[in-house]
């Protein structure tokens, strides 16, 4: 199982959209149960094999989640910068001395959320019907 979690999460990484992944792990998976053999023999270790396929531009749900991040930090920084000393108010009172110490802290905790998001999610079974096409 951690192979197929690796091996997931690096063909993620590369942009590859899940049908493409699913494909790869039932072939990985059919190759292993007819050799008998470990994949990591058969194939090397998942990142090398991920290297085999071509990078894409689709984007992962954490590659989302990251971004969701960062747009919220931008949204608060202009805000805190801009928008509050026009309107008399220091944000200052509200989160203490520093203005962008909120901003790392959603751009961190998006960055984190959305690796701990490509890596943790289950890898791609196909259905019984899908997997006989």
């Amino acid at each position: 199982m951690s192979y197929e979690r690796d091996l997931a999460f690096n063909l993620r990484i590369r942009g590859l959209p899940e049908d493409a992944i699913a494909e790869t792990l039932d072939e990985v998976r059919a190759h292993t149960a007819a050799n008998g053999s470990p994949a990591d023999e058969e194939f090397g270790s998942p990142q090398e094999y991920a290297k085999q396929f071509p990078k894409q531009k689709t984007r992962s749900r954490g590659y989302a989640i990251a971004m969701v991040g960062a747009v919220l930090a931008i949204t608060y920084a202009a805000v805190a910068m801009l928008l509050l000393p026009f309107v008399r108010i220091d944000v200052r009172d509200l989160v203490g001395p520093i203005r962008l110490w909120p901003a790392l802290v959603l751009i961190l905790g998006g960055v984190v959320s959305g690796f701990l998001t490509d890596y943790f999610r289950p890898p791609s079974r196909r259905s019984a019907a899908g997997a006989g096409r």
